[in-house]
């Protein structure tokens, strides 16, 4: 005989608990949180919004040149 846990957790208990964003602090709900790994909305937006830039200083050599600029100016 297999010992069956239960498929469905209480989730409003869930539901009400309330954590804190990463980046900006500010109250979120826990499932919120775990599902997006503790940022809110708006921060998980920013972050979408930046994720396609890449960072790059000739003179520190810090990051590459982003293809399309290497493309560009056949670099």
């Amino acid at each position: 005989m297999e010992l069956q846990l239960p498929k469905v957790v209480n989730t409003t208990a869930m539901a009400e608990r309330s954590a804190k964003c990463v980046f900006c602090r500010d109250a979120i709900l826990l499932a919120d949180a775990m599902r997006t790994l503790g940022v809110c909305k708006i921060c998980s937006l920013e972050i979408a919004e930046f994720g396609w830039r890449t960072v790059y200083d000739r003179d520190l050599k810090i990051g590459e040149i982003p293809v399309n600029l290497r493309l560009a100016y056949k670099l």
